[in-house]
């Protein structure tokens, strides 16, 4: 159950990469590629906060500075409010255990060498968690949790199917005891069918456990099912922040109106209900003066491209949008 306690808080957390590799790369006066930029967000514990947004808009970064895996390049980062940048080495090494991450591509992430007992042994190794009775105990907990058999810690990682696979993931993020779990495109390689039985899985452990997910996905479909709180990024930049309900229903921002009308309907025959997104995305290289979406915006106007939005409330407390003329028809039907 969702509490008030903050979690996770990002203040204004920017990430730059040089844009050439090599050595020459740190010159002075090399171009950098923004690929977040100035996001602020606050998980709470037992809440799913969700992040959309098309590839290469910064999703997976962002999932990588809350885990820790990338130094942010400004800002600040607090887990239990605490900022990580100000953890010594035996503090961070505490840091990591609070908070995991569900990779997408569960294959990759394992060892083929290793069989499930051993994935699942190994961050308790390294934590120094219980001695091996204990580890043996809690592993067998964290099978029965996930809804696999006790006897998959015989098996390795090519053995299981995807969904099976995706479920040792889920364990091996949650043998150390986390309060928060970062889960980057963890169903995306999965039909639908064993995509709901994951996110089903996901919600009961969240509500057993109290556990955070920051969920990142470019599925709006999964993070509507999944997801208490939703942010809509765009070139390193949250557009749209607020309830799930509210943004998938009333969206504000045209982004998140077009990402939202770019979703084919069950129904051949029905019309869309508005113009999905048209054009690419500009590079994080040289972004847009102003409105990073303002290139691809039908109601952009010069203010736009002089003045950066500010993010406001303009119907419902708690529903932020970045946009100088956030959208104000009626809810969007089917919601």
């Amino acid at each position: 159950m969702r509490t008030d306690e903050p979690l996770l808080r990002l203040a204004d957390v920017t990430k730059t990469y040089p844009l050439h590799g090599g050595p020459f790369a740190r010159r002075k006066g090399a171009a950098e590629v923004s690929a977040v930029a100035g996001i602020s967000l606050t998980v709470r514990r037992g809440e799913t906060f969700g992040i959309v947004g098309e590839s290469g808009c910064g999703k997976s970064t962002l999932g990588r500075l809350a885990v820790g895996l990338e130094a942010p390049s400004g800002g600040a980062i607090h887990i239990a409010g605490r900022d990580i940048a100000t953890l010594n080495k035996r503090e961070l090494r505490s840091h990591r255990r609070a908070v995991q991450l569900m990779f997408q591509d569960s294959a990759a992430a394992m060892d083929p060498r290793m069989r499930a007992g051993a994935v699942l042994r190994e961050p308790l190794v390294i934590q120094g968690i219980g001695d091996r009775a204990e580890q043996r105990r809690r592993i067998a907990g964290l099978l029965d949790d996930v809804g696999l058999p006790r006897g998959a810690v015989d098996r390795y990682p090519h053995e299981f199917s995807g969904g099976e696979r995706q479920r040792l993931g889920l364990a091996r993020a949650l043998a150390p005891g986390p309060s928060l779990v970062v889960a980057d495109e963890p169903v995306s390689a999965l039909d639908v069918s064993v995509q709901a039985q994951i996110l089903n899985l996901m919600r009961a452990l969240q509500r057993e456990k109290g556990i955070g997910y920051l969920f990142i996905s470019h599925d709006l479909a999964v993070v509507r099912h999944l997801a208490d709180s939703v942010g809509v990024m765009y070139l390193g930049k949250l557009v749209e922040t607020g309830p799930a309900e509210q943004v998938f229903t009333r969206p504000l921002h045209p982004y998140t109106r077009g990402l939202l009308d770019s979703v084919n309907t069950p129904d051949p025959d029905a019309a869309p209900p508005g113009t999905p997104l048209g054009g690419e995305a500009p590079s994080a290289a040289d972004p847009p003066s102003g409105c990073r979406f303002r290139t691809r915006c039908p109601l952009a106007t010069a203010l736009c491209a002089t003045t950066e939005p500010p993010p406001a409330e303009p119907e419902t407390a708690g529903h932020r949008v970045a946009c100088h003329f956030p959208l104000t028809a009626a809810p969007l039907s089917g919601g």
